[in-house]
């Protein structure tokens, strides 16, 4: 009986040092679990861009990895900028993402905001876009050439869909060509779809998968009259297209979809946040998303994001200057 007992008495120390023992790491992994909260994501342009749209598919995907909702935030103005604007003053905690393109960077640069890439910790880009131009289905104009020669005499309209730097290039070439460019802006390229759609504006610009643009051309309502980017069409089946670089414009624009975070946010929160995306854009069913938008899903790496926009500092000065001259 003694033995019994003593067996009882080691057997309720171990338990009650075990219970302790939970009792201590609970807290400690509580602490170290994360994400705990809903995660948003602020976005620099309006509802129904393309920003907006691979936004939330790509949010669908990480609500299931990471176990939280993922909430979408719109601060559209100054080409994105705002956005990046608006995450410096919320907390480095990793529960605010900003979505990190090339255009916000470029704009940035042009407007000589106090913002720059130190501010934040790229978490990586989800995809590249072709900006395209084109125009109404009623304009005398089908080609690049025949825009050039045409508002050579004549005014036309632009709408500046939401992109900055798009724009800009498309001021830029009407500059070089001596055209009779007016902009009207809007917030987002799926705006600037509807105007010309409507007929309210002569030329657009948006990115491939923005609004019902593609869908208007192959329906035989508008014109797509050539790309801002380099390369074609022949990705998304609209061949034939070319590039303004091969009727002599000097500028392009290189359109990049990618999220950062706040800098100073914890490393271990940021790796947990580029394994969750790199895991999503990787997702069969995200990718098909993309895809049926006529979008080509391609994970870059935080650093070697940081280093593409790194690379366009000279190339957004040099537009800068030309614009100024």
């Amino acid at each position: 009986m003694a033995i019994m007992r003593l067996r009882g008495f080691f057997a309720a120390i171990c338990a009650a040092a075990v219970g302790g023992l939970l009792t201590l790491a609970g807290p400690t992994t509580a602490v170290a679990a994360f994400p705990e909260k809903p995660i948003t994501i602020i976005i620099g342009y309006g509802p129904g861009g393309m920003t907006d749209v691979s936004t939330r598919i790509l949010a669908e995907r990480l609500e299931k990895i990471l176990g939280v909702e993922v909430f979408i935030e719109h601060k559209p103005g100054a080409g994105g900028v705002l956005a990046w604007q608006a995450l410096q003053e919320r907390a480095a905690d990793g529960y605010t993402v900003v979505d990190f393109g090339s255009s916000a960077y470029v704009t940035a640069l042009m407007l000589d905001r106090e913002i720059g890439l130190d501010d934040f910790a790229p978490l990586g880009s989800i995809m590249v876009q072709q900006r395209v131009l084109f125009g109404r289905k009623d304009m005398p104009f089908k080609t690049l050439e025949e825009l050039i020669a045409y508002a050579k005499e004549n005014p036309v309209t632009f709408a500046d869909g939401g992109a900055f730097w798009a724009s800009r290039v498309v001021e830029a070439m009407s500059k070089q060509f001596d055209l009779k460019f007016r902009l009207v802006p809007f917030k987002s390229g799926a705006e600037g779809s509807a105007a010309i759609l409507g007929g309210h504006v002569a030329t657009a610009e948006t990115g491939v998968g923005t609004g019902a643009w593609l869908g208007a051309t192959r329906e035989g309502k508008l014109n797509v009259l050539g790309v801002l980017s380099p390369g074609n069409l022949d990705e998304v089946g609209v061949s034939g297209v070319r590039s303004i670089s091969e009727v002599g414009a000097k500028f392009l624009v290189q359109m990049y979809y990618g999220y950062a975070v706040k800098k100073g946010t914890d490393p271990e929160k940021t790796k947990v946040l580029i394994a969750a995306m790199e895991e999503a854009i990787a997702d069969e069913a995200a990718r098909e998303k993309l895809r049926s938008r006529d979008l080509i899903p391609q994970w870059i790496g935080g650093e070697e994001y940081l280093e593409l926009l790194s690379g366009l500092t000279e190339e957004a000065q040099e537009l800068k200057a030309y614009l100024a001259e």
